[in-house]
């Protein structure tokens, strides 16, 4: 495009052989707009690693659609680099360091590059490889490939981080932007070099069990950076006009269903950006206000992702208890019959099965229906945020920890601008709001296929005449209500006035009781922190180190204190659908998998009752999501639950699996404190 600033990633001299890079590549698996390997071929040869290391993703280890999805678009980028003379070399190890080290004694590098990543597992095991690498004489470079604004460019007038989305990407829009793309390198010069290597299917990213359910993902779904440049393409030219009218639909193909290839890094967002704006720019100057409202929308999405990032650098605390501290207290009711119901689509309310059970069939689910069955889990069920989320993670095929992290902080009122936590809506009315004529409950819900529209979204309201001619038997072929809505509502305010009666009697002791409480939200054992503000500290860098404005900052905390940051509870009002989860959030591989145990238990194998279900003939495409007989739908249903009686780690899934987190969770804080407090910036 006209004005961009292009930069080539073209092949140097012979001279500049010398200068052998290892490109680390992670969730960047595109050539074209990636900084780290345009800097790499610029300065010489290099050699393209991807480095799988199960043990170091903890409880978040990918679930099965994520890893399926890798490992595609670790094919499809190895077929690109080979195209221009590098092959993309496979490592399983278990340590990311010691393979690291491996490849630049093997080829004898003298230096390292990779694109930043923000999640908080990244920036501790980031900040140590580089601090290793440097210590051994190694030139160590990283840059942003991720995101239109590093989280440390991005400050109010006082150098606090913000905390509300509209303040910051206010200030986002107010920065300069200047437009780059990157293209891929012409050639690359191969660095060589003799090491142990890995096929694709070496690497475990997918066993003999999950290969007929992840072949049904591929009618659906093509990863891959090119693929990924078609899919933009196809939005941007076909589907960006109608954004603004048709997101808010849950039936049909109404969002731009980038975020997978978002997630992986097969799209730059700076490409998506870019393309949004000029498309805006031209609707403008046409006087369209339907497309130049869509672009607004769509870039408002994109700046939801960017702001996930900015709070997971800047709060990295925030996958294992809330931003703000109104939820310390709060009474969750940890059910394992509820959280059950509640995963396989059976709670009785028939857009929230829906899309619960559209989830287990395709790993997929339209952004408002996300909302709408994480708000029924916190605030009907009473269901910890976290064990939500992490069912996300490790079900969604654009599973993303940062955008999952700002969705059910969002929903459950842990962050200054997300919703009030005494506001419950109710499945009823979102119905008929966001799917009125029910082909979406119909669809996913085949026992209610019959029911007229008057119905389907309260079939315990219709007459027993409407229900046997319809096929439908309350509490045999599908469930009553799990719950009464108002009934909920009372126990939400209920928990809600425990929660400040439990608040006021710690502070009033002058202790911190709530560690004594049985709580679920991992706040326990967790001082009360303000939410503190971020100052990036600086430090003198040893002479092998490359610095530059594009390399990681690290995050210090000061001025920690024990004030309290909560939001009193404010009037119900109406839900503002721009406040919402990302088009997509995360996910991971199976039903009752929700826990620290579970994840690390998956990790060391993976067999077929630890795996999803997707009936024979189920058949998606782009289009239209997917097509599901009945008898295949309950049959995955019953899997479900087989799966489930045979999984030990169901039985006393409360109390045990989060001691185990807390280990977790407590070890990666412990560091995370060290490395702000101790060791200041990269």
């Amino acid at each position: 495009m006209v004005g961009f600033k292009l930069e080539l990633g073209l092949l140097c001299n012979m001279d500049s052989n010398k200068n052998k890079t290892i490109v680390w590549f992670r969730r960047d698996l595109r050539i074209e707009d990636n900084p780290a390997l345009a800097a790499a071929a610029r300065e010489g040869s290099v050699f393209p690693v991807f480095i799988w290391c199960p043990k170091e993703e903890g409880q978040f280890y990918p679930g099965r659609v994520s890893r399926w999805w890798l490992k595609q678009s670790l094919a499809h980028l190895n077929k690109s680099l080979i195209s221009l003379g590098a092959e993309l070399v496979l490592i399983k190890t278990s340590s990311t360091l010691d393979a690291l080290l491996e490849c630049i004694n093997a080829v004898g590098a003298t230096k390292v590059v990779f694109n930043h990543l923000y999640d908080p597992v990244s920036l501790v095991r980031d900040h140590n490889i580089k601090e290793k690498l440097v210590e051994l004489g190694i030139s160590v470079q990283s840059y942003n490939g991720d995101l239109l604004f590093e989280p440390w460019e991005v400050y109010d007038d006082s150098g606090n981080a913000f905390t509300t989305f509209e303040a910051y990407w206010e200030k986002c829009l107010q920065m300069p932007l200047e437009p780059v793309s990157i293209l891929p390198p012409w050639k690359l010069l191969p660095a060589s070099g003799t090491m142990i290597k890995f096929s694709i299917n070496e690497l475990g990213l997918e066993d003999d069990s999950e290969k007929s359910s992840n072949a049904l993902l591929g009618r659906a779904w093509s990863p891959g950076w090119s693929n990924a440049d078609k899919a933009l393409n196809e939005f941007i030219e076909e589907n960006l006009l109608d954004y603004s009218n048709n997101r808010l639909s849950v039936g049909g193909n109404n969002t731009s269903l980038l975020s997978p290839y978002l997630h992986f890094g097969e799209l730059s967002v700076r490409k998506v950006f870019q393309y949004a704006r000029m498309k805006q720019i031209l609707w403008t100057n046409e006087g369209n206000s339907v497309g130049e409202q869509s672009v607004t929308s769509f870039i408002r999405a994109i700046g939801l992702r960017e702001y996930s990032r900015y709070l997971c650098f800047n709060f990295p605390f925030t996958h294992e208890r809330s931003l703000l501290d109104n939820l310390k207290y709060f009474p969750w009711q940890p059910n394992a019959a509820h959280f059950k119901a509640w995963r396989q689509g059976r709670t009785g309310y028939p857009l929230v099965d829906a899309g619960m059970r559209e989830l287990w069939a395709t790993g997929w689910m339209h952004n408002r229906i996300r909302v709408i069955v994480s708000c029924f889990a916190v605030k009907v069920l009473l269901i910890p945020w976290r064990w939500g989320m992490k069912y996300f993670w490790d079900t969604l095929l654009d599973a993303d920890l940062e955008s999952d992290i700002l969705g059910w902080q969002y929903i459950s009122g842990s962050i200054p601008d997300g919703h009030e936590l005494e506001r419950l809506d109710c499945p009823e009315v979102q119905g008929s709001k966001f799917d009125p004529e029910g082909e979406y409950v119909r669809h996913w819900l085949p026992e209610l296929a019959r029911l007229s529209t008057e119905w389907i979204h309260h079939p315990w309201d219709a007459p027993e005449s409407v229900l046997k001619a319809s096929g439908v038997e309350l509490g045999l072929n599908y469930p009553k209500p799990i719950i009464d809505i108002d009934l909920a509502r009372e126990h939400l305010t209920k928990a809600i006035r425990k929660m400040w009666e439990l608040e006021a009697a710690s502070r009033g002791s002058g202790s911190n009781a709530a560690a004594d409480e049985e709580v679920f939200d991992n706040s326990d054992r967790v001082e009360t922190m303000a939410i503190p503000k971020v100052v990036l500290k600086g430090r003198a860098p040893p002479s092998c180190y490359t610095n530059s404005s594009n390399d990681q900052r690290v995050p210090s905390f000061q001025n920690l204190k024990n004030t309290n940051n909560k939001k009193r509870p404010k009037s119900i009002q109406e839900e503002n659908p721009e406040n919402l989860l990302k088009e997509g959030i995360s996910r991971a591989d199976e039903d009752l998998c929700s826990t620290a145990e579970s994840s690390a238990a998956k990790k060391q194998t993976t067999s077929s009752r630890n795996s999803f279900y997707v009936p024979d003939s189920f058949s998606m495409s782009i289009g239209n999501a997917s097509q599901c007989e009945t008898s295949d739908l309950m049959r995955t249903e019953q899997e479900q639950d087989d799966m489930e009686q045979h999984n030990p780690s169901i039985d006393g899934f409360g109390n045990t699996v989060f001691v185990m987190h807390h280990t977790t969770a407590d070890a990666t804080r412990v560091q995370m404190q060290h490395i702000f407090s101790e060791r200041g910036g990269c």
